[in-house]
């Protein structure tokens, strides 16, 4: 995990910065995510598939999982959202889901199984700003 603080976020993130999880096969596409949620003041972890974000969300337990829906290996966004939703110990982490086919069927689904949000990839920098400041209040 690799933390770096920008100075617009220091003022949203003044105790300590959000351990945000983020869940992308694509490895350029987790690093930009990451850059930007570092500007952003988080702390980072970028993982490929569902098995490994699994295993790191039970050992670290992040603040927040920003996860794409289609992923290699087997398990899904959808899986990783249903097996978290009912484990315990990860049940009240929030997750984004990110996906280029954030419409319709995509979406419900994405919401049934667990996911707090559906943002449609690219996530704005906007979009990501307020899920921060949301989940940073609570």
């Amino acid at each position: 995990m690799h933390t770096s603080t920008g100075e617009g976020a220091a003022s949203l993130l003044q105790q300590y910065p959000l351990r945000v999880l983020v869940v992308e096969d694509n490895r350029d596409l987790a690093k930009l995510f990451c850059d930007l949620l570092e500007v952003m003041g988080c702390a980072t972890e970028a993982v490929f598939n569902a098995r490994t974000a699994l295993d790191s969300a039970r050992r670290q337990a992040p603040d927040l999982i920003f996860c794409d829906l289609r992923l290699p290996g087997g398990m899904s966004g959808f899986d990783l959202a249903t097996e978290m939703r009912n484990d315990q110990a990860l049940s009240g982490i929030p997750l984004i889901a990110v996906s280029g086919y954030a419409e319709g069927a995509e979406r419900e689904r994405a919401l049934q199984s667990g996911f707090s949000r559906v943002f449609e990839k690219p996530v704005k920098f906007a979009q990501m700003m307020e899920v921060l400041k949301e989940f940073r209040k609570a």
